[in-house]
């Protein structure tokens, strides 16, 4: 039989028997021919039914990924196909890095710990050599009895009498067996608490700002340089040999932030009086004070190399280091108080 062509009727085409697929066989093995239907795209082969846009070629000369469609069932088979699973990542055990194998050596790691020893130690002497970190050692070599022993000589040194540093093996005793030695916490713990004390004063009178405190430590580390240079230069233009050392200066005119310290705090609970009379009482003991210690360290007791004029040298320098204190207690703690 033929496909009718009428256009009476229209629907599925009809299945006949194909003459050629062995019709000698029974009925029940005979195959029925299908004619190929005409695809409804207007010739455009379909890609697994979506159009993939052409891709653009590959910039730079790297290979773009490809997309790669999922596998489908054939149009005419008869046996249904399990839907396309893509394939898990396989998972990929990197060995450990090679530089982390190498230092897990016995002999790469003793090397590296002798090359960093020797390197702290070069960078110990570079410090050591602009820094005396040793001299610092000595100068904070302290506990809590020197420290109120120190005070209470700094407040009342008009009673002692043995103002000689001891000395063992030519180097002087530390601060913490020494009380007339020079030290460095004091006046360091007495700075900080200044700027602390002045922060709190400015504040009880409503002039405080975070920025007031970086310019009153800012100032008073400019005066306090400016006071080491000052006595420096003067030991150099009198042409002075004393045994007084730079941490030595520095301990010497740290110890007014003492008194500056106590001025403000009364100053506080009793307005100016009691600024004024703990000013002046405190700036007559640390010149005293001043002028006893730094006797035994500019002139000597029994050197008799010493001539008359150089010895009033050496007076006019320990007068002028000991007069300036109450003039910088003053100038600093002066403009803090109401």
């Amino acid at each position: 039989m033929n496909y009718n062509h009428s256009g009476s009727r229209r629907g599925k085409p009809k299945r006949i028997l194909d003459p050629s697929a062995g019709l000698s066989g029974p009925p029940s093995q005979q195959t029925p021919y299908m004619y190929p239907q005409v695809p409804m795209n207007n010739g455009v082969q379909q890609d697994y039914g979506f159009n993939v846009p052409e891709q653009p070629p590959p910039a730079y000369g790297f290979a773009q990924p490809q997309m790669v469609p999922p596998m489908q069932p054939p149009m005419n088979s008869g046996s249904p196909m399990p839907p396309y699973m893509p394939e898990p990542p396989q998972e990929t055990f990197s060995s450990p890095p090679y530089a982390a194998q190498i230092l897990a050596e016995p002999m790469v790691a003793n090397m590296a710990m002798k090359y960093g020893d020797a390197l702290v130690g070069s960078g110990k002497q570079q410090l050591q050599k602009y820094v005396p970190v040793t001299a610092l050692k000595y100068y904070f070599a302290v506990d809590t009895d020197y420290v109120f022993i120190k005070l209470a000589l700094l407040f009342f040194p008009f009673t002692h009498k043995d103002w000689s540093v001891k000395y063992e093996q030519d180097v002087p005793l530390q601060p913490r067996y020494e009380k007339n030695a020079p030290d460095l916490y004091i006046p360091t713990m007495a700075f900080l608490t200044y700027v602390v004390i002045a922060g709190l004063s400015l504040g009880t009178q409503e002039r405080f700002t975070p920025e007031q405190l970086g310019i009153i430590a800012s100032s008073a580390l400019a005066w306090g340089i400016i006071e080491l240079l000052v006595h420096t230069i003067s030991l150099y233009v009198m042409n002075l040999d004393t045994s007084l050392k730079t941490f030595d200066m520095l301990a010497y005119g740290g110890y007014k932030y003492v008194g500056i310290n106590f001025a403000i705090l009364l100053s506080l609970m009793f307005g100016r009086a009691g600024y004024f009379a703990i000013l002046i009482y405190y700036s007559i003991s640390l010149a005293f004070f001043l002028i006893r210690s730094l006797k035994l360290r500019v002139i000597p007791e029994g050197h008799s190399s010493y001539s008359a004029t150089g010895n009033k040298r050496r007076l006019y320098f320990i007068l002028f280091f000991a007069m300036l204190q109450p003039f910088l207690m003053w100038w600093l703690s002066y403009h803090l108080i109401s």
